[in-house]
Formats: structure tokens, C-alpha cells, sequence
């Protein structure tokens, strides 16, 4: 796809997207980012226009029927050798295709380019091969050809160059015909058909040659007997009736990796053999144990729990038979959009590393990330009570409504509305924040604000957002602009540490500044010391530590933030404590998004040398305002 195509079909599926991202998907600098916009712009024809507004790239559309005219055109440009990325693919699908060696000065003049050109490619396409175990060997005056086990150089054109090679190979319809009965047989989708098409003709082509694949590596073997290998059987026995060519054994299990490494299907389907069996729920098991063990957080999807070990399974599948897999998803945007998700799917990629010993690669832990994505939002919705406001009113029961109105509309938590006329009353509802009209008021112990029937809902969310509510925790308002830090955190709760102060040392110092404070007990003491023998602070970037833990006698979250001074050595470092009382008694919601922003925070460096600059709450205070008035100026 060329790249005005490419940024089109981004900010057609993303609606937005910024410079850098469109940089990293291009594989370009972000000059030739704004040239090829422009390109873009210029192809669009005044149908449209895409404009960088706030930082990100948006698309216009001005006139439909016309934007979609150009929009054919853009999309159906076909690939130019100008892109270094087409050449290595067309070059590589010679060498496939060629019965013999291939002279340099024939690729050159089948693309149009000159021979430097060719030789600057061919360093490119060597180190992609390399990655497979395959060679490009060459001969003066004789030519270039690969060399390499017939199944890597299989999977080197499957991953870099089929559709040069054989996007218009005469299949036939006698064998799609084959193929799609055996899906249908085994239950499999349309993805698995569009897959082992793929790998069906390169086996054919590769064997009509003379490179027929009579072994598999050893591992393989475990494929034998399992539904993918059926499926292939079938394939083969179809094969067979319109070609007269029997398939050995090699090549039939050649056709079962593309159906043992399939996505997860959408929807219920049928649940293979391979997708449940005791490896694979033993290995998710173990992914959510390490969740739950370094982060502290106990993730129980009720959700796509099944599909996510079907999608174990055949990750592993995938991994072990050396299949790729496209995905369209950009992980620095993913990082930046859902942090702690990306960090669950690093501790999976651990885990099926010791235990598997395959390492995922960035398309895959994606793939991980968006379903830790959907636990984490879903685990949001479980069994977290409603906020309770009182409302406190001698203006009658519209005045009553009328606050209750302006209130739902700023808060986005469920919440519940009492209606209360004394303090026991408030007591015995177990209210957590009472609003009274102005001119009114009761002597209660929760927090209190005055309203009258209309506000600005934009400073009482703020203002909510930096509020405490003993018995109920932080109000995690979707639409605050506030910090968690800012939350958390208060004048007495920032201490300045040594330079050169541990990681360990600064926790236990926080801790006791936290119990002087009359914050935590000496439980918490001991199971925080418990916690550092046992595991190591969670670590965001080099900078930045977040040590945690959990006490029964604790009635809410508890937090404080260590500055530890430069040295000669080392940079200055933040370490942040939080004391949480057992899961039961408080809403992990507040660990999540801590979680959430402190590796935002930790792996943004200017941030990080603004935050280790400051010394007081209202220093604090400011640098995050500061962010929020820039972010909404952009």
C-alpha cells in the first residue's frame, strides 16, 4: 500500500492520529510525514483535507461523493518501485520464482533502477532473511540465490513477498472449492481459508520447481493428531482428487501450521481441541498469578476469558511454527492510551517466555494488550457500590431536582441521591458527601459542599476531584482534568530523601512518615517490610519506583511521594508508596489508574526532571495545572 493510502486508511479507522505515530507506521522521518500529507491533500482534490489540529493529523471530508472518487483513486494506486520496501519484496520474489541464479543487473532493469540501488537493497533484504536463518548467495558473472531450509525460505516469502510472487497465481477454482468445504467441516472462518490459501500455493508452486518439503523440524511434531492436522488431511485428500498429487506427510503437516496458528475466532464458534487443553489454561493461569503477584491487582475477567486462552494457544502456535501476524495496531499509541495494559502484556510475554521459551514479538504483546484492555474496563464495572450524595435543601423538592440534575450531568460514577433533613439522617444513610443549598447546613463528620441550583460543573469536578471521601475513597471522575498524584497526595504527604537512598530504604522511610502521620499501622509496617524481602518495587523506567501494599487496618488508600536527591552518579528519582486496605474494602480503580499515570509520568523524562524539581503539595499543585491548561490549549 502506498503510503497517501496508508495515512487515508489510518485516519479513516484511528479518526486521528499524531505526527510521530504516522512516522513509526511509515517508517519515515517526520519531514517526509508532512510532504506525504501533502501529496495526500493534493490527491484528495479539494473532496477533502487532512489538517493537523491539536497535535494530531484529522481528516475533512468537504464533499462525499467526490472524497470517495479520490478516495478509489488514492487507494488504488498500485505499488511504485520509488518504495525502497516494494523493491526488496520484488526482489526477493524473483529469487523465489527463478529456476536458476539471478543477475543483479536483471533486477535493476526489471524495476527501472540502477544497479547501486539493487545492491543497497539486497543489504537490506539480507538482514530480514537473516532473522529466518535464509542466505543470499551470489557469484561474480553468474547471479544470486537463496539458500536456506526449504520451510524458512517458505516462510520468508509468506512474510515478506507473496503478493509479488503470487498474487495472481492460477489456483483454480476446483481447489478453493476444496478448501472452503473444509472449513466449513471444521468450523473454521473466512481468516483461516484467506490464510491457507496462502500457504496452499506456495506449497504447490514451490514443489511443481523441484523444492518440495520432505522434512519438519522436530518440534512440529506436536502438531500430529491435532484438528489442525485433520483439517489438513482433508485438504490433501481434496488436493489429491483434482491434481492427481499425493502429498507426503511433511507437506501435509506444512498445511496444518497456518490453521493451528489462527486468530480467535469472533463470536462463540467451536472451541477446538487445542484451545482448551490443560497446557494452555495452566500457562493463562500462571499470566494472571504474575498480575497479581508484581502488580498487586487481581484481575477475574468475566469476559472473553475463553477467547483470550484460545488466543494463548494459538499465540504459542504461532510463535513455535514461526507464522507472523498483522495486526493494525501502533504499540507506542497503545503504551500512551492504555499504559498498565501494555505493562500486563509484558509480564504475560515473561511468563510464556520461562515457561514456553518463545519470546512475543510487538504485534503479538499488542494483541495481548487489548484484551488485558478489556479486563481492566470490564473489572471496572464489577461490584464497586454507588457514590452517595446527600442533598440538603429547605427550597422544596424542585430545588432538590434541580441539584440533583446539574450533579448527574457533571458526574460520571453511579451515583445515589438521598434526600436528608438531619444528621443521624446522614448517618444512618451512610452518606459520603452532603451538598447543601446556600443558607443551609449540619454539623456532620463527611465531606460538605454548598451549591446552589446552578454551578460551574466544570470546578465542582475539579474541586470533587481533590476532595477525600473516608468511607467511599478518591472519585474516580471520568470527566476530572485532575491528577492522581494531585489526588493522592497533600502538603504533609511529599518528603524530601537522601541522595543515594535505595529503593527499599525509601519505601520504609515513606511508610513511617505515614504512621507519624497517624496514617498506617504497624501492620502495614510489617507487611510492606514482608513485601520488599519478597518481590522488588515496581519500576517505571530508571527513575521512578512504586512500592505498594495491602494491611487489613487500613480504612483507606494512603499515599506519599519521595524526592530523592541527585548525586554525582545518578539523576535525581521519585519514589511513590501507597498504603491500600485489603481488596475487599476499597476500589482497586484507584491502583489501576495510579498504575495508569505513573508510567505515563516515568517514561516521559521532561516530566520526570519537572516532577524531581519540585518540593512542596503546591508545587506539585501547580506543574499539574499547568499540564491540564496545556493540554486544553492544544
Amino acid at each position: 500500500m502506498q503510503r497517501p493510502a496508508l495515512i487515508l486508511h489510518q485516519l479513516e479507522t484511528s479518526l486521528s492520529v499524531a505526527p510521530d505515530a504516522l512516522a513509526r507506521l511509515l517508517g519515515v522521518g517526520m519531514r517526509t510525514v508532512a510532504t506525504e500529507v501533502a501529496n495526500l491533500n493534493s490527491m484528495l482534490a479539494g473532496s477533502g483535507q487532512v489538517r493537523l489540529i491539536n497535535g494530531r493529523y484529522r481528516l475533512r471530508v468537504v464533499d462525499n461523493a467526490a472524497f470517495e472518487e479520490a478516495r478509489r483513486q488514492v487507494t488504488g494506486v498500485k505499488d511504485s518501485f520509488n518504495d525502497p520496501q516494494h523493491r526488496v519484496s520484488h526482489i526477493l520474489a524473483q529469487l523465489v520464482l527463478s529456476t536458476g541464479p539471478v543477475r543483479i543487473e536483471t533486477l535493476a532493469r526489471g524495476m527501472n533502477v540502477g544497479r547501486t540501488t539493487v545492491t543497497a537493497d539486497l543489504v537490506t533484504l539480507r538482514r530480514l532473511l537473516a532473522e529466518m536463518d535464509v542466505r543470499v548467495q551470489g557469484r561474480p558473472h553468474v547471479g544470486l540465490q537463496l539458500e536456506g531450509d526449504e520451510l524458512a525460505i517458505r516462510l520468508a516469502v509468506l512474510r515478506h513477498a507473496y503478493r509479488r510472487a503470487y498474487g495472481s497465481y492460477p489456483l483454480g477454482t476446483a481447489l478453493l472449492d476444496i478448501l472452503d468445504e473444509a472449513c466449513a467441516e471444521f468450523s473454521f472462518d473466512e481468516g483461516v481459508a484467506m490464510e491457507v490459501v496462502r500457504w496452499m500455493t506456495v506449497a504447490l508452486d514451490r514443489r511443481l520447481s523441484g523444492h518440495g518439503l520432505d522434512e519438519l523440524p522436530q518440534s512440529h511434531e506436536q502438531l500430529t493428531g491435532t484438528d489442525a492436522h485433520a483439517f489438513a488431511i482433508r485438504v490433501a485428500q481434496g488436493i489429491e482428487r483434482v491434481t492427481g498429487e499425493s502429498l507426503p506427510s511433511a507437506e501435509v503437516l506444512y498445511l496444518a501450521i497456518p490453521a493451528a496458528g489462527r486468530r480467535t475466532p469472533m463470536g462463540t464458534g467451536v472451541a477446538t481441541r487445542e484451545s482448551v487443553e490443560a497446557e494452555t489454561r495452566m500457562l493463562v493461569d500462571q499470566v494472571f498469578a504474575r498480575i497479581a503477584d508484581v502488580l498487586e491487582i487481581d484481575v477475574q475477567p468475566r469476559e472473553l476469558l475463553t477467547e483470550f486462552t484460545q488466543h494463548v494457544g494459538f499465540m504459542v502456535n504461532r510463535m513455535r511454527y514461526g507464522l507472523s501476524v498483522e495486526a493494525d495496531l501502533d504499540v507506542p499509541e497503545l503504551r500512551v492510551r492504555f499504559p498498565l495494559a501494555v505493562r500486563m502484556a509484558e509480564l504475560a510475554s515473561d511468563v510464556v517466555r520461562e515457561q514456553v521459551g518463545l519470546t512475543m514479538d510487538e504485534t503479538e504483546l499488542a494483541l495481548a494488550a487489548t484484551y488485558f484492555q478489556v479486563f481492566l474496563d470490564d473489572s471496572e464495572q464489577q461490584g464497586r457500590r454507588p457514590f452517595r450524595i446527600g442533598i440538603h435543601t429547605r427550597r422544596g423538592p424542585a430545588a432538590a431536582s434541580l441539584l440533583k440534575g446539574q450533579l448527574g450531568r457533571a458526574l460520571s460514577v453511579p451515583t445515589e441521591y438521598l434526600l436528608v433533613s438531619s444528621a443521624q439522617e446522614v448517618t444512618d444513610k451512610g452518606v459520603d458527601l452532603l451538598v447543601t443549598a446556600p443558607g443551609t447546613s449540619l454539623d456532620v463528620a463527611v465531606p460538605t459542599i454548598e451549591l446552589s441550583e446552578l454551578f460551574d460543573r466544570g470546578e465542582l469536578i475539579n474541586k470533587l476531584s481533590r476532595m477525600h471521601f473516608p468511607h467511599f475513597g478518591p472519585l474516580l471522575n471520568d470527566r476530572a482534568d485532575g491528577s492522581m498524584l494531585v489526588l493522592l497526595l497533600g502538603p504533609d504527604r511529599i518528603v524530601q530523601l537522601p541522595a543515594g537512598c535505595g529503593h527499599d530504604e525509601a519505601a520504609t522511610r515513606l511508610a513511617h512518615h505515614l504512621a507519624d502521620l497517624g496514617l498506617v499501622d504497624e501492620f502495614f509496617l510489617d507487611a510492606l517490610a514482608e513485601r520488599l524481602v519478597e518481590t522488588e518495587p515496581v519500576l517505571v523506567g530508571d527513575r521512578l519506583a512504586f512500592p505498594h501494599a495491602s494491611s487489613p487496618g487500613l480504612a483507606s488508600v494512603s499515599c506519599a511521594l519521595g524526592l530523592v536527591a541527585a548525586t554525582d552518579e545518578e539523576p535525581a528519582r521519585l519514589v511513590f508508596l501507597m498504603a491500600v486496605p485489603e481488596k475487599e474494602n476499597y476500589d482497586d480503580q484507584v491502583l489501576i489508574r495510579t498504575y495508569e499515570e505513573l508510567i505515563r509520568v516515568g517514561t516521559n523524562p521532561r516530566l520526570m526532571d519537572r516532577l524531581c524539581a519540585i518540593s512542596t503539595y503546591p508545587d506539585l499543585l501547580g506543574l499539574f495545572e499547568d499540564l491540564r491548561d496545556h493540554n486544553q490549549g492544544n
